[in-house]
C-alpha cells in the first residue's frame, strides 16, 4: 500500500490494548488445531512455544512497523520469524482477523467491565458509609432547584446509591452480553476445516459461542450495550458532580470539599474551584458523544465485516477509561466531603420546607380537603415573605388570617399541632414509608444496599476468578505441549 494510506488504515496504536487477548486467542486456536489433528503436534508445539514466550515477554517483542495493518498481523509475523514460514504459516489455519478482532475486543472488554463494576461498588459503599453517618443531618430537598421539603443528607446520598446500583446491574448485563466467543466464524461463513468452536471458547473462558457466524464477526451491539451502560453511569455521576459544585458554592455553602480536590485561580487568590466535579461533568459529555458516535457508525453497515468497525474500538476504550477514572476520583472525593450540618439545617428551615406537612396537618386535624389546605398554607407563606418573616416566626394567627382570606372564615388549629408541623426534625421523622428519610426507613435502606453490594461484589469476584483461572489454565496447557 501507499505509505500514507497504510498508516491511515492501520489500527496498530489502538491494538496495543488487545495484544494479550490476541496472543491468548492464537494459543487457544493452536491447541484446538492440534487436538483436531488439523496440524501436527510437533508444529503446534513450535507455535505454542513462540506464542507462550511472546505472552510472557510482552508486546515489546513485536516489531510494530507502520506498514503492518494491525496487531494480528504483527503477532503472526513474529511467530513466522520464530518458527519459520513452513510452521508459522500454519498459525492462521481455520481463522480470520475478523473473528479474532471481535474475540479480542470481548476478552479485553470483559476485564474492563469488571474494573468499572468494582469502582462503582466502591463508590456505592463510600456513599453508604457517609449516609450512615448523616441519617439525622437535616437538609432541604429540592425540586426545580427550589427548596421543597426537608430530608436528610443520608437520604439524599442513598438516592445516588440506588442509581449507581442500577448502573452496576447494567454493567453486569453488558458483561453477560460480551461473554460469548466469535472464534470459528472466520471471515463470516466459518470454515471447512473440522474445527471445534466450543473448545476454543472454553479455553478462553467464554460462557458460550456466538450462534451465527456472520453475526459473530459483524455485530458490535455488545459494544453498544457496554457503552450505553457506561454513558448512563456517567450521567448519574455527573448529577452528583453538579450537586457537589452547587453545594460547595458560597450561595449554598452546604459542604466542604478538601483542598486536594479543588484548585485556585491564577488571578483571584480567594478562589476554591471544584475542578474535579466540573471535569466529571465535561467527561460525561465525551462518553455520551462516544455512544452517539458508535450508534451513528453502526447504523447503516451492511453484513458482514466492514472496515468501519475499526473506528468503533478507540471510542469504546475512551468510554471505558473516562468512566473508570471518573468513578475512581469521585469515590475519593466523596470519601473526603464534609457536610456543613448547621447551614444545611438553616436552609431547610429558612425555605419553608415544612409547608407541605402543615397542609397535611390541616387535612388531618381540621378536616379540610387538601386543595383548601394547600391554598391556605400557600397564602400564609406568601404573607410571611411579604412581612419578611422566617418559618420560625410565623404563628397560628398568621394561619388564621390566611384562612380568612381564602375561605372567608378563620380555622382553629391547636398551637401544639401547628408547632409540630413546622418542626423539620419531626417532619422528617414522620416519613417512615419504605425508601423515605425517617430513621427507621433509612436503616432499612442501609441494610438493603449493603446486602446488594455484597451480592454484586461476590458475582464480580467470581467472574474475575473465572477469567484469571482460564488464563492460567490456558498458559499451563500451552506450556505442557512443548
Amino acid at each position: 500500500m501507499d505509505e500514507f494510506a497504510s498508516q491511515y488504515t492501520s489500527s496498530m496504536r489502538e491494538d496495543v490494548r488487545i495484544f494479550y487477548p490476541t496472543v491468548q486467542i492464537n494459543i487457544a486456536h493452536t491447541i484446538m488445531l492440534a487436538e483436531r489433528k488439523i496440524i501436527s503436534r510437533q508444529d503446534a508445539a513450535a507455535l505454542l512455544r513462540a506464542l507462550h514466550n511472546l505472552y510472557k515477554d510482552g508486546i515489546s517483542r513485536l516489531n510494530l512497523k507502520p506498514d503492518l495493518e494491525d496487531v494480528h498481523v504483527a503477532v503472526e509475523e513474529f511467530v513466522v520469524k520464530e518458527t519459520g514460514v513452513e510452521i508459522g504459516g500454519k498459525l492462521h489455519t481455520g481463522k480470520s482477523r475478523n473473528d479474532q478482532v471481535s474475540t479480542a475486543i470481548k476478552l479485553a472488554l470483559r476485564k474492563d467491565l469488571l474494573d468499572v463494576e468494582q469502582v462503582l461498588l466502591k463508590l456505592v459503599n463510600t456513599l453508604v458509609m457517609l449516609a450512615e453517618k448523616n441519617t439525622d443531618t437535616i437538609m432541604p430537598g429540592y425540586t426545580h432547584l427550589q427548596i421543597a421539603e426537608p430530608t436528610t443528607f443520608g437520604h439524599h446520598l442513598l438516592a445516588y446509591c440506588s442509581a449507581f446500583l442500577r448502573d452496576v446491574e447494567r454493567v453486569e448485563q453488558a458483561y453477560e452480553a460480551t461473554n460469548s466467543c466469535p472464534m470459528g466464524a472466520c471471515a463470516f461463513a466459518g470454515t471447512s476445516f473440522p474445527i471445534d468452536r466450543a473448545r476454543v471458547a472454553h479455553l478462553l473462558g467464554f460462557k458460550r459461542i456466538d450462534e451465527n457466524t456472520m453475526d459473530a464477526v459483524s455485530s458490535r451491539d455488545f459494544v453498544l450495550q457496554a457503552m450505553s451502560a457506561l454513558a448512563i453511569a456517567m450521567v448519574n455521576l455527573s448529577r452528583l458532580a453538579e450537586e457537589l459544585s452547587l453545594w460547595s458554592s458560597t450561595e449554598f455553602s452546604m459542604i466542604e470539599i478538601p483542598d486536594e480536590f479543588v484548585s485556585t485561580s491564577s488571578i483571584m487568590p480567594q478562589k476554591k474551584n471544584p475542578v474535579v466535579s466540573e471535569l466529571v461533568r465535561a467527561k460525561t459529555g465525551r462518553v455520551i458523544g462516544n455512544l452517539a458516535g458508535a450508534l451513528a457508525l453502526l447504523r447503516a453497515l451492511p453484513q458482514s465485516y466492514n472496515m468501519d468497525l475499526q473506528e468503533l474500538t478507540p471510542i469504546l476504550w475512551s468510554s471505558v477509561d473516562e468512566t473508570r477514572n471518573s468513578l475512581e476520583v469521585m469515590e475519593k472525593l466523596m470519601a473526603a466531603v464534609s457536610p456543613k450540618k448547621e447551614i444545611m439545617r438553616e436552609h431547610a428551615e429558612r425555605g419553608f420546607s415544612v409547608a407541605t406537612e402543615l397542609a397535611d396537618t390541616l387535612v388531618r386535624k381540621v378536616g379540610l380537603h387538601f386543595r383548601e389546605a394547600h391554598s391556605i398554607v400557600g397564602r400564609m407563606v406568601a404573607m410571611a415573605v411579604e412581612k419578611k418573616k422566617s418559618a420560625r416566626e410565623i404563628s397560628v394567627e398568621d394561619l388564621s388570617q390566611a384562612s380568612k382570606e381564602i375561605l372567608g372564615k378563620e380555622i382553629s388549629l391547636d398551637p401544639v399541632d401547628f408547632k409540630t408541623a413546622l418542626d423539620v426534625d419531626k417532619c422528617v421523622a414522620s416519613r417512615e414509608l419504605p425508601g423515605a428519610p425517617a430513621l427507621k426507613a433509612i436503616k432499612e435502606q442501609l441494610v438493603l444496599f449493603k446486602k446488594r453490594i455484597g451480592v454484586h461484589s461476590k458475582t464480580m469476584r467470581s467472574w474475575r476468578r473465572a477469567i484469571t483461572k482460564s488464563e492460567e489454565k490456558l498458559l499451563k496447557e500451552a506450556k505442557g505441549r512443548f
